[in-house]
């Protein structure tokens, strides 16, 4: 008798179709951890900055009013330009001055962090002077 080797049809659909499977779990997952790995990213930015007017208040007895105009601190700049400060593709950084501070991160338009709203939107994030870090769920969920 002639046995001819390979596969059959049904052997291939079979493992096309335990591989679709398995595709449908891991992508959407894959996806959720980039999102929230880009979130830990904004979040260690954020709190880079507030270190920054932590610092600059500590020196000069006032916060700053910009972020990075400069490569070295001054009395209204945190001098954060450059390698000194962890710049995002994906999210747009902001700080307001009031009686203390507020920074905010910004999901960018067209980045994967549009899409990060995940039972509660976090594509807009704050820390303010006070340690209050809005949307707290955004914060306390990784």
């Amino acid at each position: 008798m002639n046995r001819q080797k390979g596969f059959t049809l049904v052997e291939l659909m079979v493992v096309i179709a335990i591989i679709g499977v398995l595709l449908a779990y891991v992508i959407p997952s894959y996806r959720t951890q980039v999102i929230r790995s880009k979130r830990v990213e904004a979040h260690n930015a954020i709190l880079q900055i507030a270190s920054a007017q932590e610092r600059n208040n500590a020196t000069f007895n006032q916060y700053a009013t910009s972020i990075n105009t400069g490569n070295t601190p001054t009395i209204d700049d945190l001098g954060l330009s450059g390698s000194a400060f962890n710049t995002s593709a994906d999210y747009d950084y902001s700080m307001t001055q009031d009686n203390g501070y507020t920074i905010s991160a910004d999901a960018k338009s067209g980045s994967t962090q549009i899409n990060d709203n995940n039972g509660t939107d976090c594509t807009q994030m704050s820390l303010n002077s006070l340690g209050q870090k809005t949307p707290l769920a955004c914060w306390m969920t990784l």
